[in-house]
């Protein structure tokens, strides 16, 4: 283990010195996982080191478009040849190892690059910047200052990473740090109209319908400033949708006139329960998804709750409400 750095030029050379990188992130991941994996993976070959992206889950349908994103691996366990293949571990956006749903991580030094408050600094080299936009944003400094140049596809997936993370710059962390990467890779040959379609104009039928099962739920709470969603295992099945198939839902009831925090409940297997958490402003959701060992950011976080929904519907809106200080 080593004390957390902002100097992407730490990173920068630990990644040089590789031979064979594995790159990897948080279960589910969203687009800013992805997109810093693969400007990572870009960065690295750039760089002289092969790199193969491994993940626990499958991306958001939304993203498979993105430069590379073939060439990620989704399995439920490492590769056959690791580690004597590799002799770096990279991951992305993940405040624990355990995010990764790997085991086994640690037989190898690993490079953790990450942006989240509660990172648990847990490799060799620990590149953390809470300050930072985004994970992918990052990186791209990584690339910016490594003497080589970046491509168009490579600025593409950082701003699918900046774009996502930042709510397309509606969120507290679309800061001037922000537009300036952002201005950078459209420099760089990045297209937002582009990213846009991948983002929000991809969605599969399943999708739809699910969103359909998920809206139709909607409860207002605490005034009108809590929206509540959910879908069960039912919803999923009437869908036929998959766990991929939930992203960008909660932005709708967020969008709610006098609405300050959103809840989405998610179960589509017994006894588990993901929660995502959006909300307006200086209203903390990072700290109520703490509560239940989850993560994220002050107006966008996550847990999973080890409950069926309903129980897990209590445990967290009891929670919020006490943060929003809800008197009705």
């Amino acid at each position: 283990m080593s004390s957390p750095t902002r100097d992407p030029r730490t990173a920068l050379r630990c990644l040089a010195d590789a031979r064979r990188v594995l790159i990897t992130s948080h279960r589910s991941p969203d687009g800013d996982a992805i997109g810093t994996e693969l400007i990572c993976a870009a960065l690295a070959g750039r760089l002289g080191v092969d790199s193969v992206v491994w993940n626990r889950d499958p991306a958001p349908a939304g993203l498979a478009e993105l430069p590379g994103a073939g060439s990620i691996r989704v399995a439920n366990a490492l590769p056959d040849d690791f580690p004597a293949a590799y002799d770096l571990v990279a991951t992305m956006e993940c405040p624990g190892l355990d995010r990764t749903g790997f085991e086994g991580l640690t037989r190898l030094p690993v490079l953790n690059i990450d942006h989240h408050r509660e990172n648990e600094a847990f490799g060799v080299v620990n590149y953390l910047d809470e300050e930072a936009p985004a994970a992918g944003e990052m990186v791209w400094r990584m690339f910016t200052i490594s003497g080589v140049q970046p491509d168009a596809d490579a600025a593409t997936c950082a701003f699918v990473a900046l774009s996502t993370d930042t709510g397309d710059f509606r969120y507290s962390n679309a800061t001037q740090r922000a537009f300036q990467a952002a201005s950078e890779m459209v420099a760089y040959g990045a297209r937002p109209e582009q990213v846009a379609q991948w983002i929000h104009e991809r969605r599969s039928a399943a999708s739809v319908r699910l969103m359909a099962q998920a809206l139709a739920t909607l409860e207002l709470r605490c005034s009108g400033r809590i929206a509540v969603i959910q879908a069960d295992p039912g919803a999923f099945r009437r869908a036929g949708a998959h766990p991929s198939d939930t992203e960008d839902i909660i932005n709708l009831p967020r969008s709610i006139a006098g609405v300050e925090a959103v809840v989405f409940l998610k179960q589509w297997e017994p006894g588990i329960t993901r929660v995502s958490l959006r909300s307006k402003g200086a209203v903390d959701v990072r700290s109520v998804a703490a509560a239940f060992g989850g993560g994220g950011h002050t107006n966008a976080a996550g847990c999973t709750v080890a409950s069926d929904l309903g129980a897990a519907r209590e445990l967290l809106l009891a929670r919020l409400e006490r943060s929003l200080e809800c008197t009705t």
